[in-house]
């Protein structure tokens, strides 16, 4: 049995919301989440649901980089995307893993919005920043 190594991930932004993704600099955690809107109804026929489209988000904790490379976002590039309401693109896909089955490969790729950024400052730590990328309109879960 093997796993894939929260390490080998990278989260890939292009902060002009096209397909020129460039890997979040010094990524700590993040998360993919995946909902859906739905509704229940109680009949005489039984429970009835319906749901309606699917939407993901992108939450990320990373550190900040004195001097980032042009392969890498930067906190100042999302603060710039974040304040002009840029629509940003977001790809999470299965890392390249030697031996990986079906079971680990995944692909998600969305167009959203920041829509929160935080700076964290400590006089005990490095500075990092968090934050969220809603998506709008359609994911594609497909490589």
């Amino acid at each position: 049995m093997g796993q894939v190594q929260g390490s080998l991930q990278n989260i890939e932004i292009d902060v002009a919301g096209g397909s020129s993704y460039k890997n979040l600099v010094c990524l700590r955690t993040s998360s993919v989440n995946s909902t859906v809107d739905s509704t229940t109804d109680q009949t005489n026929c039984g429970v009835l649901t319906a749901v309606g489209f699917p939407q993901m988000s992108l939450d990320f904790d990373a550190i900040c980089e004195v001097s980032p490379t042009i392969t890498q976002v930067s906190y100042s590039s999302l603060l710039s995307a974040f304040a002009n309401k840029t629509l940003v693109t977001v790809r999470v896909q299965n890392p390249v893993v030697t031996g990986s089955s079906e079971g680990a490969a995944y692909y998600h790729q969305f167009a959203g919005y920041i829509t929160s950024l935080t700076l964290n400052q400590s006089t005990t730590e490095f500075i990092n920043f968090s934050g969220t990328i809603a998506s709008t309109g359609t994911i594609d879960v497909t490589a």
